[in-house]
């Protein structure tokens, strides 16, 4: 393997389908990614998109991405073991490279559909819970598992431990990282870190995948001053700065053996949408080949048994179904910071910014 295979994150919607059918006629995509948890009921899934998983299935070219497990929820619940069930009859289904799921926990502990993942205080206690939920996925895929790096954070310190804390999370079960790079540009753009510094604190020759995406802007106003958040909405162009850094990433992640773009298959709006789609696909098409590369092959996984009973811990849990309540129940980051009292977070090291950035995702995806 000389090139990292370059493919898509694949969406059910027709409109998706019209902006991708030409590179798919093409041959252009190599390899689909399926986030497999955000169809609940099988019945709304289009034929298209079943005989489109098989083929690449067929191929070894399909990989799988979660979203609603919610890897640090500090209780184990009924939610999670269906989860972990409905796995085991994906993979059986379909032959899945590998599974990947999201940093953080869900802001809704009852239906993880309706929330969006929120990152979790980097101490022993969460590290304990993430390497549990970690041993029981891959224990139910029987595959190698990786743990894609958040695009939010509330503070600028926790933004700088991220990488060190995925590193030793993944070690125990030989995980691997999926490095969203849009992600890393709104850590950077939020909090004033240059990409490459903060790409530098995540362990590289882990990397696995690489995640391509656009995003948007939400004002925010701090003290009288407005400042603009990035978002990692998926429903925009990929800015420069990320073709930008690519080909010193690839060079650096030498393990890495794919590249996904990412786009919402309802963010296409107008015509020019479907172009600029295709125009940023072929961008990184042009990147990789033309990027000298030297591929380290690596071998993924370790076969562990996950202990009989989950790890839990009482206090972090009520303190995570506080702050998902007082995030919905709040207008702003001075009301939110009158009503919560947390001792597993550090409070005090908040961006104001970004507790009103939480207030608004919690909103939106209640």
């Amino acid at each position: 393997m000389n090139k990292p295979y370059l493919g898509i994150s694949i969406m059910p919607e027709h409109d998706f389908l019209q902006a991708v059918l030409p590179l798919l006629q093409d041959g252009d995509i190599e390899t689909i990614e399926w986030s497999f948890d955000t169809i609940k009921f099988e019945k709304y899934k289009p034929k298209w998109l079943n005989r489109l998983l098989q083929e690449y299935a067929d191929n070894n070219r399909l990989i799988g991405h979660g979203v609603y497990y919610s890897l640090f929820q500090a209780k184990w619940s009924k939610e999670q073991a269906n989860w972990l069930k409905k796995l085991k009859k994906e993979v059986e289904k379909y032959n899945y490279r590998h599974i990947s799921e999201h940093f953080g926990f869900m802001s809704d502990h009852v239906d993880h559909h309706k929330g969006c993942p929120f990152p979790v205080p980097l101490n022993k206690t969460t590290l304990a819970i993430g390497i549990d939920r970690l041993q029981r996925l891959q224990d139910a895929a029987q595959l190698p598992v990786g743990v894609e790096n958040l695009a939010f954070s509330f503070s600028k310190y926790d933004v700088k431990r991220q990488g060190e804390f995925i590193t030793k999370l993944i070690e125990p079960i030989n995980g691997f990282v999926i490095l969203d790079l849009h992600n890393i540009y709104c850590q950077s753009e939020n909090f004033g870190i240059e990409m490459m510094d903060l790409i530098d604190c995540y362990p590289l020759d882990s990397v696995k995948e690489i995640h391509i995406s656009g995003g948007s802007w939400q004002e925010s106003v701090y003290q009288g001053v407005i400042k603009r958040i990035r978002r990692d909405t998926h429903d925009g162009n990929v800015p420069k700065k990320i073709f930008d850094v690519l080909p010193a990433v690839l060079q650096k992640c030498k393990s890495v053996e794919f590249v996904i773009f990412e786009k919402m298959g309802n963010s296409f709006q107008k015509p020019g949408d479907f172009v600029d789609y295709r125009n940023d696909f072929n961008k990184l098409k042009n990147i990789i080949e033309n990027t000298t590369l030297k591929f380290e092959a690596k071998e993924w996984g370790n076969k562990i048994i996950p202990p009989k009973n989950p790890i839990e811990d009482g206090l972090l849990f009520t303190e995570q179904n506080l702050l998902s309540r007082t995030l919905l129940e709040s207008s702003n980051y001075k009301e939110l910071l009158s009503k919560i009292s947390l001792k597993n977070w550090e409070i005090d090291k908040w961006d104001p910014r970004m507790i009103d950035t939480a207030i608004a995702l919690s909103k939106k995806w209640s």
